[in-house]
């Protein structure tokens, strides 16, 4: 079993936090990001083998009960993808502009693993940051077809439309509008 990811999301921050404390007390785990977030919610990726983070993830919902957003394990993270987390976008060779807007950030960071692993895209972005409400905004480019394929693999894997707050491709972006990302 390789290394994979888990994301959980809290709409309670000392819930968040105490779930926690169980999920690494649980399981042989590793915190790659925990942090408030917009409206009072508090948001988690850990790794680990793959049956650990499955056991701490499972712990973080069990604790978290109502307070949990969502929830995913990544068995294998798509490489580049924790990297884009919050990155400067390179305004540099854009093609096609694909925008994935999720409600939670959760889904948005699981959106981004399988648009980079279904097509040949370059991940921009995946915003994860204050002053978004709570949503996940992830920023990719690379020929038309590529990016209408990579969005539609997303909403596929996502699965409930619910999740999605939009998936845009944009074949020609202005440069005004690249300038501006």
């Amino acid at each position: 079993m390789g290394k994979a990811i888990g994301v959980i999301e809290f709409k309670s921050i000392g819930v968040g936090i105490e779930s926690l404390d169980a999920m690494l007390k649980c399981a042989d785990v590793s915190v790659l990001e925990s942090r408030m977030i917009c409206i009072g919610k508090y948001f988690v990726i850990i790794t680990g083998e793959v049956a650990a983070v499955s056991d701490s993830i499972s712990t973080g919902k069990e604790i978290g009960r109502d307070e949990v957003i969502g929830a995913m394990v990544v068995p294998s993270v798509a490489d580049g993808v924790l990297e884009k987390v919050n990155a400067k976008i390179e305004k540099d060779n854009i093609q096609a502009l694909g925008i994935l807007e999720t409600k939670t950030l959760a889904y948005g960071v699981y959106g981004a693993n399988y648009i980079k692993k279904s097509s040949s895209v370059d991940l921009l972005s995946v915003s994860i940051s204050l002053g978004l409400g709570g949503k996940c905004i992830v920023i990719f480019t690379g020929d038309v077809a590529s990016v209408k394929n990579a969005l539609d693999v997303a909403k596929g894997k996502i699965g409930d439309p619910s999740k999605i707050v939009s998936a845009v491709a944009i074949p020609s972006p202005t440069k005004e509008l690249i300038e501006a990302l």
